[in-house]
């Protein structure tokens, strides 16, 4: 659907939250590793507060698909498109996970840095060149 949409020379540009991370279940303290990496099934999580507020009384109930960065890069790639880079890095503009603290550039990372938090893809949709003829 992307590369469908997309001109040649055009690109899908995305950073999201890392699939590593949603492997564990942060609904109790400390997380503990409860999903699988390559889950197919509906990962459903139900927990007091929202995204916004985690001190909000309302219940939040949620339903997430985990996607392997080998499922998005591959799905690129077969639809045409060329991975410029792939990079994942140590911190998030959003304080998600608990235990996460801010460090300088006001980011929040893991303090052991033990994975990454966040991954970013860029694909191009190839430029077609015509042969005209004189």
């Amino acid at each position: 659907m992307i590369s469908e949409r997309l001109k040649p020379g055009g690109f899908f540009y995305i950073v999201e939250f890392h699939p590593i991370a949603w492997i564990f279940d942060y609904t109790v303290s400390p997380p503990i590793m409860k999903y699988g990496y390559q889950q197919k099934e509906a990962i459903y999580e139900e927990y007091q507060g929202t995204y916004a507020d985690k001190n909000s009384k309302m219940v939040s109930k949620e339903y997430g698909w985990n996607h392997s960065l080998g499922e998005v890069i591959s799905s690129l790639a077969e639809a045409g498109l060329q991975i410029e880079y792939l990079k994942e890095h140590d911190a998030s503009p959003y304080d998600i996970f608990p235990g996460l603290i801010k460090n300088e550039e006001g980011m929040f990372e893991l303090p052991n840095k033990m994975y990454p938090l966040v991954f970013e893809v860029k694909a191009t949709k190839n430029s077609t060149t015509e042969a005209v003829e004189l």
